[in-house]
């Protein structure tokens, strides 16, 4: 099994606090040239949109990007609430143990901090503010104890469990397991600490394209931030990064992709061991108008158009229609990445999960499964040689149309397309009988006649996987009322670096 779990015990038991914008959010909204005083704060938890937390002299809650619970620092307040602020960090009077140096020169703060001696901890700052990870300062270890922390307070004041505040948090302590975190796949998994996938994991990715044509991401101020390096990225979706970056390398209108583009997604059909030559990378271009680029990439890959119009469309402009990703040493057929759901982009998400949804749902070998949210059928491909039959059922028509092409070899699993209620519906109809379920619904939306009609069916278990806890924990009367109680979650590290986390729950039926 290329992944294994590392156990962390959490340690901070604070209760985190909800904010009115995420990280993402431009940190400088409502800047106000009288609010620039600089405080200094003793941070004491983690915030669930990745922020440290801590309260200022005056007794106002202080969010600060970058900083570590346990830090005592400093800050410039840039945005003031009724009960709370926010602070750009500018010094760490009294660093965190859990602090360490960040690999990728485009991460943190886009202004000098400074140790309390004085020494700058981020010389790249002119490079950095980019909003894809949060935590890269954090020791890794830390960080799958600070997700669990957040996971277990959002279900504690979000899911009504109880009318008490602090059995409520005792029940969901309880049903929260501890974080999974994924070993890479080369590494020793019989070891006490085995090497985290922590960085090279991701083989999708999208960015956008500045005036220059050169590949952007959205910074934290809002703007967009040139980057031309990305250590999340798997090594064959960097080399396909790099290639397109040497690529745009003339003066603009030269050579390369026109400003009038939208952005690119990048994706790699990678597996944990080497590819073929055969196997080629998939490059999507988003545009809102017809015209063609010119590329010029060094190595083998299939390029797509996404017409981003009233009625989007893609359209094949070099190679071929699908291509191949490997899971558990099964290729796979996939078509370009439009789409996107809990754990996309991982180079181990659909392994793991199915691993996962196996011992949580406590599949047995004679069972029937019904699988919603199927997409390409990599976790389905899994799952059959575990139990007796399964149906998966996907609502793309490019991922069906995938689906279909990976069962078709598979006796004991059947492919359909089709919204899941209106599925689920015609799967009633025709009698069919199932012990379990396991759901990833689309756009994250947890549908409570979805539970209804799994009731309906006499399905005694069912497994949903989201990256939405609040949306999860909010929804939890409706299930509960469909038929359903929440039996355990179970949160895995799909984003490292990042204060997101992927869960799986079980749900029993009544």
């Amino acid at each position: 099994m290329p992944f294994s779990i590392l156990t962390v015990n959490p340690v901070y038991k604070q209760r985190a606090q909800s904010l009115l914008c995420t990280i993402g959010c431009p940190l400088l909204a409502g800047y106000n040239a009288a609010m620039n005083s600089t405080v200094s704060v003793e941070l004491t938890r983690m915030a669930a949109t990745g922020e440290a937390i801590g309260r200022d002299e005056e007794g106002h809650l202080v969010f600060v990007a970058d900083a570590v619970p346990g830090e005592t620092v400093e800050v410039e307040i840039v945005h003031e609430g009724q009960r709370w602020r926010r602070g750009l960090l500018r010094r760490v009077l009294a660093a965190s143990p859990d602090r360490i140096e960040a690999t990728c020169p485009h991460f943190g703060p886009p202004q000098p901090v400074t140790l309390g001696d004085g020494v700058l901890i981020n010389p790249s700052w002119r490079r950095a503010g980019c909003s894809g990870c949060q935590w890269q300062q954090i020791d890794y270890e830390r960080q799958l104890a600070l997700k669990r922390e957040i996971a277990v307070e959002i279900l504690a004041r979000e899911g009504g469990l109880d009318r008490s505040r602090r059995k409520s948090r005792e029940i969901s302590n309880q049903m929260v397991a501890e974080v999974i975190a994924i070993a890479a796949p080369d590494g020793d998994i019989t070891a006490v600490a085995p090497p985290v996938l922590d960085f090279g994991f991701r083989t999708q990715m999208r960015f956008n394209l500045a005036e220059s044509g050169r590949l952007t991401y959205p910074a934290r101020g809002g703007e967009q931030l040139e980057v031309d390096t990305c250590p999340l990225l798997h090594p064959q979706l960097a080399k396909l990064f790099a290639g397109f970056v040497e690529g745009q390398g003339g003066e603009q209108g030269e050579q390369g992709v026109s400003a009038s583009y939208l952005g690119v997604t990048l994706a790699a059909g990678a597996t944990a061991g080497p590819m073929s030559d055969a196997d080629k990378s998939v490059l999507v271009l988003h545009s809102d108008r017809g015209d063609l680029p010119n590329i010029e990439l060094d190595q083998p890959a299939s390029v797509f158009l996404l017409h981003e119009a009233d009625e989007p469309s893609l359209e094949l402009l070099v190679g071929d229609w699908s291509y191949n990703v490997g899971v558990a040493g099964h290729r796979l057929t996939a078509y370009p990445p439009v789409d996107d759901y809990p754990g996309s982009g991982h180079l181990l998400a659909d392994e793991v999960l199915a691993a996962v949804a196996e011992e949580l749902l406590e599949l047995k070998t004679f069972e029937h499964l019904l699988e919603l949210g199927a997409g390409i059928g990599a976790r389905t491909i899994l799952l059959a040689e575990r139990v007796a039959t399964v149906v998966a059922v996907e609502e793309s028509a490019l991922g069906a149309a995938a689906l279909r092409a990976n069962l078709a070899e598979k006796d004991n699993a059947d492919a359909w397309h089709g919204a899941m209620l209106p599925t689920i519906r015609k799967l009633r109809r025709a009698e069919y009988r199932f012990d379990a379920a396991l759901v990833a619904p689309p756009d994250r939306q947890i549908e409570p006649e979805l539970f209804s009609l799994l009731t309906r069916m006499r399905i005694r278990r069912c497994g949903l996987i989201t990256d939405d806890l609040t949306r999860l924990a909010r929804a939890l009367a409706d299930v509960d009322e469909a038929g359903y109680r929440l039996a355990a979650v179970q949160p895995i590290d799909l984003r490292p670096h990042h204060s997101n986390v992927t869960l799986v729950a079980r749900f029993d039926r009544k």
